[in-house]
């Protein structure tokens, strides 16, 4: 049975318009846009609503979103917020430090009204303070102007992410930004700390009292990611990245270790991956497919339809852990993936969980082809 789910909370994020970007970073891929109505959404959450278990016991708490991959992508994004907080348990449909960066760059009203919202109550949330408003808002950078636009796969989306930024400001709401560090951008690091130099960011969010952070980081190797994993910070690209953006870094320098090193200290854990998200949360897609919110959406993670299978049927793969992607993700030890997907010559830099989601996606690939 899945370790961090116990019946009393479930999180269901419904992907109602999809998202306005196919960024190349995205761990949950690019899907086409759908366009499900309220009455869809409220069917949706009405079948988590109405589930019980073998005992007659259903889900203590739960929490709806009207959105997956963008948050406020539709124009009605005001009701929508209300209908959230209807069909939810108290608290638990508050906005976490996220926001539509495209919406912010075309609605001059939208920072404003995000700063009146609450971020979640939940204790057990990291990002949990005292505070209840909204205090921060996250824009994904990958570079300077070509390399970001190339970066979201727009012409004009740096230009947009700057806009956004001062709307945030405006609004009381602190921009952090986030800089994924690939080899397109490495010789303008300095640049990119001359921006924000430039645009006063960490003294203008502490004028109303807010904070500026920045942090660089790699991207996670499945979704759109995969695509770029030529483009991955190696082992020798390292004195290259910027010794004042480290310094101005909230992580610091925060790459992870080269693959050959994760390998060779992978080849002894007898444990399983377990990746897990930090709360229990399932996603419904535009075809009203579900999946766990643990992996990119793929063919092994899925959890079922609810039109075609039925919640009950979604609910127990989630919680007995049945799909394949689950049973290896609970199962297989790291050693094993590490034999068969490590690259033992590899100078890649990882994290420990970003190295164990590309192995557990090409055990997926390999998986599937199987079945075929």
């Amino acid at each position: 049975m899945l370790k961090n789910f116990d019946m009393s909370f479930l999180g269901v994020m419904v992907d109602m318009a999809g998202c306005p970007n196919r960024c190349r970073h995205c761990w949950l891929g690019s899907h086409k846009n759908g366009n499900m109505t309220i009455d869809d959404f409220r069917w949706i959450a009405e079948q988590f609503k109405n589930w019980r278990d073998e005992e007659g016991i259903g889900i203590g708490e739960l929490g709806f979103w009207s959105w997956w991959r963008e948050p406020d992508y539709r124009d009605d994004y005001r009701v929508l917020w209300l209908l959230e907080q209807e069909l939810s348990s108290p608290s638990r449909a508050a906005r976490y430090e996220l926001l539509s960066v495209w919406r912010l760059a075309r609605d001059e009203s939208y920072a404003k009204w995000a700063a009146s919202l609450q971020i979640s109550h939940d204790k057990s949330n990291p990002k949990w303070v005292d505070d209840p408003k909204l205090k921060a808002c996250q824009i994904t950078f990958g570079g300077m102007e070509v390399n970001t636009d190339w970066f979201v796969r727009r012409e004009g989306a740096f230009k947009e992410w700057l806009l956004a930024t001062e709307r945030l400001i405006e609004a009381g709401i602190s921009p952090r930004w986030q800089l994924i560090v690939t080899k397109r951008c490495l010789r303008e690091l300095d640049e990119f700390v001359l921006l924000m130099k430039e645009l006063r960011l960490w003294e203008r969010c502490e004028a109303f009292g807010g904070k500026f952070e920045v942090f660089i980081a790699n991207g996670s190797p499945e979704g759109n990611c995969i695509e770029i994993e030529d483009l991955r910070i190696e082992e020798k690209d390292l004195p290259f990245i910027s010794p004042e953006l480290i310094s101005l870094s909230r992580d610091g320098l925060n790459m992870g270790k080269p693959e050959y090193l994760l390998v060779e200290e992978s080849l002894s854990r007898k444990d399983a991956p377990n990746l897990h998200a930090w709360i229990p949360c399932v996603a419904v897609n535009a075809d009203f497919d579900v999946y766990p919110n643990i992996a990119e959406p793929t063919e092994w993670w899925r959890l079922g339809n609810l039109k075609t299978d039925g919640v009950d049927a979604i609910i127990r793969a989630y919680r007995d852990e049945t799909t394949p992607g689950m049973r290896a993700n609970r199962e297989i030890p790291i050693r094993e993936l590490a034999l068969r997907y490590g690259d033992p010559n590899s100078s890649r830099m990882y994290d420990g969980t970003d190295i164990l989601c590309r192995w557990m996606r090409q055990w997926g690939i390999d998986y599937m082809k199987g079945r075929r």
